[in-house]
């Protein structure tokens, strides 16, 4: 028998033993007896009793993994006594939030969380292994919902599972060589066999008189992509039935929480002031006053009036399938119906194909919970109109611009410390982040309906872009003491946004086919960015993030903090500086040579220098210029860049020294400012450091670095591409009492110029192969978490593309 063979009939075997089927074994809901005094919702004042009693079985594996984690993370310290000090009284509880993004997100966050599992082959060595056995939540949202739904319900499976048995054609997890509208590629048998299992199982549910749309179709595709071991891709599986599996009983694993947009009734689409849901294997339902109540996950879709179910001691099981709601977590076709045009014509063709002789309620772009679990609930505080209505509405956890989950995270309730969180977001035409999502969590809370979260304070994205935070790992809110104007002190926030190491992970969110090698390049990406580059770029890194699991703990206790993490502290941490009153505002675009034109944003110098006092020295010229003119001059530049930056590079490019930079070299960096298509950059050149007496850097520089080595000419303690040569002090807004304990970050990089740009010589991990990423796709519709309303058709030739595809689904 072959292993994926056996690898089949064990998660079977798991599958009988949890008794992990509707009651129909089919995608149909169907009736169950309950207790006939059963109540089936709570008041959202507190944890669930279950959530509370599995903590504490979590805690008791959490501890000892953290402990291991951080003894090995601060082992080069010159005193590490706090590890025992800490964990003598008390445990770190830390979180993982997995970002929106496609598919582009689930590979990312591949990535980010195998370089934290012990599991993975080299993540001891080379990564931050044993930190992901430590964590006691993961959330999930849009494309992260992919990704934490695929190893959450494939009984807590490792992404290194994952990819050793990852082959193209096969079927396989994550086996995207065929899309979700073409499953079967050449083999139109299997497509047609797909799609008509995917319409049988609609029209059963409809049937038995529960409401559907296209959402349930999008959910059942997908599941054959995260659940192929399983019969017609896991429809049949239930949410709630991971409470039984035993990884999950003993506590072995993190609890997942997927969020989804509540559409009120009348509307068409979401914003900030949405209500969010909350979906646990115990529990579904919202924080926010305008439902404020939990209802129990096993029997949603049981109609009940203030949570007692209608037909005493009758109850409905089922409903809570796992490709439904994770639908309900990733759902964009509204936002593709709400465009009107091409695309309601295309969700049309898509409802005849998948909804044939249905009767639906007319909402056929949402994912509907009907009955609605909190009608007749009186929790809530203001806004009466959801738990009025009779069915629940559901879209994209992300579509109102918050594409990072933090929100289940930070409640005080669940008494987080720190919380990972990965940025996928396309914030950029070239799809690269800026932080947008950083800052809609932050300013959320000023809302009434965000009125009992808290988050710490957060720069605009100008700033973010400016400071060069969207580029590399920033810690925020690292002093407690700051962010006591807040409702709570909230956890600290590890970010990790997306950028190029060895793969160009800048792919559309609409790309639905990837190739073995594509799919590995991004996991692989995935793991150089939550280890800067294997350590390479910082061989401390490992240790800061020691000291960001241990902050809030030694903040609290009172213990003496570590002069390792001081100086961790003082490179990673936002320390309140706001740059964008001294933009230049240019159009950006990346230098990848598969990447579109950028959204147009500010970029300033990285000293917060004022824009008539920033000059530049153009190199062709020897004359001292302004940005604007360096700008109108550049098309006739032909200075290199350095090597690093020249993959992928087709775009006249030119390299200066800012003259307002020259202190940096003192602080043992070279820094440049590069002319690329318009668009002003400065960071610094880790190629050129070793020649940076060389002060135009007209030479390229080329440097091996070893994995895990100690010390590499490159990866010195300050080559993190962060200076702390910042000279703004917040004084401004309510950002000036987030001022923490360092000086800023500074790189000044434009977000979309960020392609992969590392000459070093890494050990492979994840035995994972490069290329550059093709990002071919049938679709050329880029879809926005953060604008989800802004869809564009970038060619006539892409529009072509889709009117193929929708033909194939009729």
């Amino acid at each position: 028998m072959q292993m994926k063979d056996l690898a089949v009939v064990a998660f079977l075997s798991y599958l009988a033993t949890v008794n992990a089927w509707s009651p129909t074994n089919s995608y149909t809901p169907g009736k169950v007896s309950c207790d006939s005094n059963i109540n089936l919702i709570r008041k959202a004042d507190g944890l669930a009793p279950e959530e509370s009693e599995w903590l504490a079985k979590r805690e008791g594996n959490t501890k000892e993994a953290l402990k291991t984690f951080l003894d090995r993370a601060t082992s080069k310290f010159s005193d590490n006594s706090i590890v025992d000090s800490i964990f003598s009284s008390t445990t770190p509880r830390v979180g993982f939030a997995s970002c929106g993004g496609g598919y582009r997100a689930m590979f990312v966050d591949a990535g980010v969380v195998a370089a934290m599992d012990e599991r993975t082959v080299g993540a001891n060595e080379n990564g931050l292994g044993g930190l992901l056995q430590g964590i006691s939540y993961m959330a999930g949202s849009s494309g992260g919902s992919f990704f934490t739904t695929t190893v959450t319900y494939n009984n807590w499976t490792s992404v290194q599972e994952i990819i050793d048995q990852m082959k193209d054609g096969d079927h396989s997890i994550w086996d995207l060589s065929n899309s979700p509208t073409n499953p079967g590629g050449s083999d139109t048998e299997y497509t047609n066999e797909v799609f008509a299992n995917i319409t049988e199982s609609i029209k059963l549910k409809n049937e038995a008189g529960f409401d559907v749309s296209l959402a349930d179709a999008w959910g059942l595709a997908f599941g054959y992509y995260f659940f192929p071991s399983l019969p017609r891709g896991g429809y049949s599986y239930q949410w709630s039935d991971i409470q039984d599996a035993d990884v999950f009983k003993n506590g072995e694993m993190p609890l997942l929480i997927e969020i989804a947009k509540v559409e009120k009734a009348g509307e068409t689409s979401v914003d900030l002031s949405s209500t969010t849901i909350e979906m646990s294997p115990f529990e579904f339902g919202s924080w926010e006053p305008t439902i404020n109540t939990f209802s129990n996950m096993k029997y949603l879709g049981t109609e009940v009036n203030n949570g007692s179910p209608v037909n005493a001691g009758e109850c409905i099981a089922g409903f809570d399938n796992v490709d439904f709601l994770t639908s309900a977590s990733t759902n964009v076709i509204n936002t593709l119906n709400n465009n009107g045009g091409f695309y309601a014509s295309m969700i049309q063709s898509f409802k005849t194909r998948f909804l044939p002789n249905v009767t639906t309620t007319g909402h056929i772009d949402v994912n509907i919970a009907a009955p609605n679990p909190f009608k007749g609930t009186s929790n809530y505080e203001s806004d009466s109109s959801i738990v009025d209505n009779d069915q629940l509405y559901l879209v994209d956890g992300g579509i109102d611009g918050q594409v990072i989950p933090f929100t289940p995270l930070m409640r005080k309730e669940r008494d987080l410390d720190l919380v990972i969180a990965t940025d996928t977001t396309a914030d950029t035409d070239d799809v690269w982040p800026f932080g947008s999502a950083l800052v809609a969590t932050y300013e959320r809370q000023f809302m009434e309906i965000g009125k009992t979260d808290a988050f710490p304070y957060v720069p605009d994205t100008e700033t973010i872009v400016n400071l060069g935070i969207n580029k590399n790992p920033t810690f925020f809110g690292c002093n407690s003491s700051n962010l006591t104007d807040l409702a709570y002190v909230p956890p600290l926030v590890v970010y990790l946004p997306n950028r190029a190491y060895s793969y160009d992970t800048n792919v559309s969110t609409s790309v639905l086919t990837y190739t073995r090698e594509q799919r590995l390049g991004m996991i692989r990406n995935g793991f150089e960015i939550a280890t800067r580059n294997n350590f390479t770029d910082d061989p401390d890194f490992l240790g800061c993030m020691g000291c960001a699991v241990m902050r809030r703990k030694q903040e609290q206790i009172g213990l003496e903090w570590p002069s390792e993490c001081q100086q961790c502290f003082q490179m990673y941490c936002w320390n309140g500086t706001i740059s964008n009153s001294n933009t230049v505002s240019v159009p950006s675009s990346s230098v990848s040579s598969n990447s579109s034109t950028a959204v147009s944003t500010g970029i300033s110098s990285a000293t917060g220098a004022s824009t008539e006092n920033f000059s530049t020295i153009h190199i062709e010229t020897s004359t001292t210029v302004t940005c604007h003119e360096c700008e109108e001059a550049q098309a006739t530049a032909t200075v290199e860049v350095c090597d690093e930056c020249e993959q992928g590079n087709t775009q006249v490019t030119a390299t200066v020294e800012c003259e307002e930079c020259e202190e940096i070299a003192t602080n043992g960096h070279h820094t440049t400012t590069t002319l690329t298509s318009m668009t002003t950059t400065t960071q610094i050149c880790e190629e050129c450091e070793e020649a940076q007496a060389q002060a135009t850097a007209t030479s390229p520089v080329t440097v091996s670095a070893n994995v895990g080595s100690e010390s590499t000419e490159s990866s010195s303690n300050s080559s993190n591409d962060y200076s702390n040569n910042s000279n703004g002090s917040s004084n401004d807004s309510s950002n000036s009492s987030s001022n923490d304990s360092s000086n800023g970050s500074s790189n000044g990089s434009s977000g979309s110029n960020n392609t992969v740009n590392s000459s070093s010589s890494s050990k492979p991990i994840l035995q994972v192969t490069t290329g550059v990423a093709s990002a071919a796709s049938q679709y050329g519709v880029i879809v926005n978490e953060n604008n989800a309303d802004s869809l564009v058709i970038k060619s006539f030739v892409t529009l072509i593309a889709i009117v193929g595809t929708v033909i194939e689904l009729l």
